[in-house]
């Protein structure tokens, strides 16, 4: 009687092996040197809260390649050029947890910003009230509302860019 190993068996060890084979050629073939990484400058990417959510976007109607991004505990970023470049605007504010943004339709450069995500989750974080920029969002003044801590919504009247309406949802975890 002859004694054979099973096909099965075998094609199992014929795939570890050249699995093995790849893998390690993967790994050796993804060392960077030294002197190809000094070529990569160290850069800042963002802060180091949980984000990656943008909670809105506003363009201005007058305005249309203009366009202003904001994001749930990242803070408030603008582009001039219909995204192709971005720049944060809101970084120098003592919170940077953004729930909504409104562009008044009257005037390009009134802008209003509600800080404190709205999104009732784990990592939401909280606000210290409206902000409003007056020229385009270059300088901020809080307006007021610091115990809000979370803004879902801005409508600014269409006329009357100072009146405002605003949708507050006050602490997320609190009696």
């Amino acid at each position: 009687m002859r004694h054979a190993r099973p096909v099965p068996v075998m094609l199992s060890t014929l795939a570890i092996v050249l699995a093995v084979l790849v893998l390690a050629s993967d790994v050796a073939a993804q060392a960077l040197s030294p002197d190809l990484l000094k070529a990569f400058p160290f850069r800042a990417i963002g802060p180091t809260r949980q984000s990656g959510r943008f909670v809105d976007v506003a363009v201005p109607v007058q305005q249309p390649t203009t366009i202003y991004m904001a994001a749930g505990s990242g803070g408030l970023w603008k582009s001039v050029n219909n995204g192709i470049n971005w720049e944060p605007i809101f970084d120098n504010q003592s919170v940077i947890s953004i729930g909504d943004i409104a562009v008044a339709p009257s005037n390009p450069n009134i802008v209003w910003v509600g800080t404190g995500e709205h999104t009732s989750s784990r990592s939401t974080y909280w606000g210290d009230g409206i902000y409003k920029s007056t020229d385009a969002g270059k300088t901020w003044t809080n307006m007021g509302l610091e115990k809000s801590f979370h803004i879902g919504r801005i409508i600014v009247d269409p006329k009357l860019p100072d009146t405002v309406y605003v949708a507050a949802l006050g602490k997320l975890y609190a009696e």
